[in-house]
């Protein structure tokens, strides 16, 4: 044991993946704590952040997490729950991106019976199933503005107006958010309430991408594979050292998420194969050859031809129907991503797409 605190410890551990008889196995540092799925690797940075987390002290300040997608948000908001007085109730995540904007509001604040078409029964809603808990608002920079003054009054008010209501409702609820955007940046440009982020970044923790963190990289691949191959009961595989020194190189803009995908990926392709051995042909080729996956230059047919003969507010009406399709695509339909790209606000979106005639 190299470190002990009262909420989590630090040791030493070693993996033996790599099928070179001249390298030692490899020794790296890993955190444990109740409540995490996995522990967390360490590096230096790793473990100045958690020496962050401890000195809240059981405060229950706002946190917001901020980090590019796959650098393992959610990991470290649990960390924050596990090393706080709230760590015997509820971790809830709610993925502000992933629900229906028009439902959002009612699967995070609850509604009533009756409220609107399709409210067959009473939902108590999200935040009130977390009472005495901890609620984890991931991609809060995604959160529609109309649903930003609600939450707004919730953190600072402590109750919530579920839909159909008659009267707000208290709640006890800790909110951790997180985002891969500069929300700060977008504050200022007015695309996200500057009050709601000011009140979610009471306490900041950022956690580096692993191009800025290598000291991780090695472990992560060590703890991994041994991980994943154990799940696969191919307790027999080993890492060739050609392919562990691709892994390695490697600078992994995908971060965790993608460093572990990869490592799956491959024990599949070798199990296809009856390899014991993974080697560099097992690799993706963009993770071979050390580099990030290459995006093609535009095509011609990709670019946005006008008509040289028709009138200018025809060629501008072409243009913008054209921009807009492609955004919305882009987006999956998502009106206010789409919007954001494109600099625009979300009303001057919706009133441009029914004056073009853009059908779904």
């Amino acid at each position: 044991m190299t470190s002990n605190s009262n909420r989590y410890s630090i040791r030493l551990t070693s993996c033996v993946a790599i099928s070179s008889g001249s390298r030692a196995p490899e020794r790296f540092e890993i955190c444990e704590m109740e409540g995490l799925p996995v522990p967390i690797i360490c590096s230096e940075p790793v473990k100045k952040i958690l020496a962050q987390i401890e000195q809240l002290n059981d405060n229950d300040t706002q946190v917001l997490i901020t980090g590019e997608t796959g650098a393992g948000k959610e990991m470290f908001a649990r960390a924050v729950h596990s090393m706080s007085a709230r760590r015997r109730r509820p971790f809830v995540p709610f993925n502000c991106a992933a629900v229906n904007k028009e439902l959002a509001e009612s699967h995070l604040f609850g509604h009533r019976r009756g409220s609107f078409t399709g409210a067959h029964g009473d939902n108590r809603g999200v935040i009130r199933a977390v009472e005495d808990g901890t609620l984890f608002l991931d991609e809060i920079g995604e959160m529609t503005s109309d649903l930003q003054p609600k939450l707004l009054r919730f953190l600072q008010e402590g109750e919530i107006h579920p839909v159909g209501e008659a009267r707000p409702i208290k709640v006890n609820v800790r909110v951790i958010a997180a985002t891969n955007r500069d929300i700060a940046a977008e504050a200022g440009r007015g695309r996200f309430r500057a009050d709601l982020f000011y009140r979610l970044n009471v306490f900041n923790l950022h956690l580096p991408p692993l191009r800025e963190d290598r000291e991780r990289i090695e472990p992560l691949i060590a703890y991994h594979f041994d991980h994943f191959r154990r799940k696969a009961n191919r307790d027999d595989l080993r890492l060739s050292a050609e392919a562990a020194e691709a892994l390695r190189r490697y600078d992994w803009p995908g971060n965790v998420r993608e460093l572990c995908a990869e490592i799956q990926r491959m024990i599949v392709r070798a199990q296809l194969e009856k390899s014991a051995v993974i080697t560099a042909k097992h690799l993706s080729p963009h993770i071979h050859d050390g580099r990030a996956p290459e995006t093609s230059p535009p095509q011609l047919e990709d670019k946005i031809l006008i008509d040289g003969n028709q009138s200018y507010a025809a060629a501008k009406d072409q243009l913008a129907r054209e921009m807009f399709t492609r955004a919305l695509n882009r987006c999956g339909g998502n009106v206010l991503k789409a919007a954001e790209e494109l600099g625009m606000d979300r009303s001057g979106l919706d009133r441009a797409i029914k004056r073009i005639g853009i059908r779904d």
